[in-house]
């Protein structure tokens, strides 16, 4: 699986026309929480499994995808599925279809919070209009299926911290663009911006995969079973409130550990960047942890329920 990973990671369905920033977990990071939410609802929702799949196989890239996806066995193929349509909005980035702003909805949670009480982004409007779409059975099934590809990408976005708070500071004036203009060295002395810090976790941040484990999503959903995460995964409620919910616990959390520390003091400066200290990277590789498990089972009741 590893292996298969790494191939799958080399994939890139439109490369030439993806110039945006990156402003969301890696695609390994993607792709892990598209596993997750297969692995979940293959357990729980075989039913919704099925018909997520027969759609999903309307994507109108499918037939990209599917010279690789019939090297693999039927089991891998639904699997890998779910994992390529994880990263497919980031491989589309740049192109005509590419929705830059549902991939965060930040607020400032750190410094001058009084000045911009505002949200940048439009997450959440994505959210709903994606899930509006695969929740309609009259909709045109390539809408659906390009729908799913977008819920499972926005949700898992929204649970990186940095993709719902940024500091605004007297070096930030216009703030740090979610971490994207702060600058710091990891433990290993490599530099990095804050953001990029968080997003690239399971790639940078000194992780193994445990022993025995053939992918990162079958290690998470061992390491954050559901029954660990009852306060994430207990809340009832429509579908938008749930997702406003994620979107303001995913806040909080930029400003309790996003914001932090040495993460304060990230500079403007690249050359000036201070080191995070290998505590703070261990804080950081355990939540990143858990909050792409999170999103994994997130996504996977989401799809359900739509």
């Amino acid at each position: 699986m590893r292996r298969l990973a790494a191939r799958l990671a080399a994939f890139s369905l439109l490369a030439s026309t993806a110039s945006a920033p990156a402003m969301a977990w890696s695609e390994e990071s993607h792709q892990t929480t598209g596993a997750i939410a297969w692995i979940d609802l293959r357990q729980n929702h075989p039913a919704e499994l099925a018909e997520l799949l027969t759609l999903a196989r309307q994507h109108q890239d499918y037939p990209r995808f599917a010279p690789f996806l019939q090297r693999l066995s039927p089991e891998q193929q639904e699997r890998v599925l779910f994992e390529i349509l994880a990263r497919w909005p980031d491989d589309i980035r740049g192109g005509p279809e590419d929705q830059p702003e549902w991939h965060y909805q930040l607020q400032v949670v750190s410094g001058r919070t009084w000045l911009w009480p505002i949200e940048n982004g439009a997450a959440l409007s994505g959210f709903t209009d994606n899930f509006a779409k695969l929740s309609n059975p009259c909709a045109a099934p390539k809408q659906r299926a390009k729908a799913i590809g977008w819920l499972i990408h926005i949700i898992g976005d929204i649970q990186q911290p940095l993709h719902a708070g940024h500091q605004m500071t007297a070096a930030y004036s216009m703030t740090d663009r979610a971490g994207e203009l702060a600058f710091v060295r990891r433990p290993s002395g490599e530099v990095t911006n804050l953001h990029q810090f968080w997003d690239k976790t399971i790639e940078r941040g000194g992780l193994a995969l445990p022993a025995g484990q053939p992918s990162w999503a079958d290690a998470l959903v061992q390491e954050w079973p559901r029954s660990r995460l009852p306060r994430e995964l207990g809340k009832n409620g429509d579908p938008q409130a749930l997702f406003r919910y994620n979107l303001t616990e995913t806040a909080e959390l930029a400003r309790l550990f996003g914001y932090t520390g040495t993460f304060l003091l990230a500079s403007p400066d690249q050359a000036a960047a201070p080191q995070v200290s290998e505590m703070e990277q261990a804080a950081t590789n355990a939540l990143a942890k858990r909050r792409i498990a999170t999103g994994g089972y997130r996504i996977a009741d989401l799809l359900a329920r739509a």
